[in-house]
C-alpha cells in the first residue's frame, strides 16, 4: 500500500460578501474569480507559475462561463500551462474543489493546486437582455 502524502493549505484569498445588486452588481463570476486568484498570486509571488492544477467554478454559470477556471487563472497572470478545470456543484463548488486537490496531492498526482469558487445572484444567466435580467 502507498503511503499518503501529507495536505497542507498553504494561503487563501476572498472578496467580502455583498448584498445582491449591490457592490457587485456589475460584476461577473469570472471578474470576481480572476480579481481573488490575482490577489493569491499576488501575495504568494506566483506570477508566471505553473500550478499542478486550477479547480474552480461557480453555483450557477452563465454558458460564456464554460471555461471559467481557466480563464480566470490566466487573467490573475498564472502559467498558460496550468490547466484549470471548471466545476458545478451547488453550494460546494470550491470544498469539492479543495477535496478533489487534496485528494490529488495525497496520492502524489499533483504536488500543489489551488481550489476556489464564484456566485453571484447578480450574474444571474437569464437568456434575455441586461434589462430585464436586472
Amino acid at each position: 500500500m502507498t503511503e499518503l502524502k501529507r495536505v497542507a493549505i498553504v494561503g487563501s484569498a476572498r472578496i467580502p460578501f455583498a448584498r445582491a445588486y449591490t457592490a457587485y452588481g456589475e460584476e461577473t463570476n469570472l471578474s470576481m474569480l480572476g480579481t481573488v486568484l490575482s490577489g493569491l498570486v499576488e501575495r504568494h509571488g506566483l506570477k508566471g507559475e505553473k500550478i499542478d492544477e486550477v479547480v474552480a467554478g461557480s453555483v450557477i454559470k452563465h454558458s460564456r462561463d464554460f471555461n471559467l477556471a481557466r480563464e480566470a487563472l490566466l487573467d490573475a497572470g498564472l502559467s498558460p500551462r496550468t490547466p484549470g478545470p471548471t466545476m458545478q456543484i451547488a453550494c460546494g463548488t470550491s470544498l469539492q474543489a479543495a477535496l478533489m486537490l487534496a485528494g490529488k496531492i495525497a496520492s502524489g498526482e499533483i504536488e500543489s493546486g489551488i481550489a476556489a469558487g464564484a456566485d453571484s445572484v447578480s450574474d444571474s444567466p437569464i437568456v434575455f437582455g441586461d434589462k430585464m435580467q436586472h
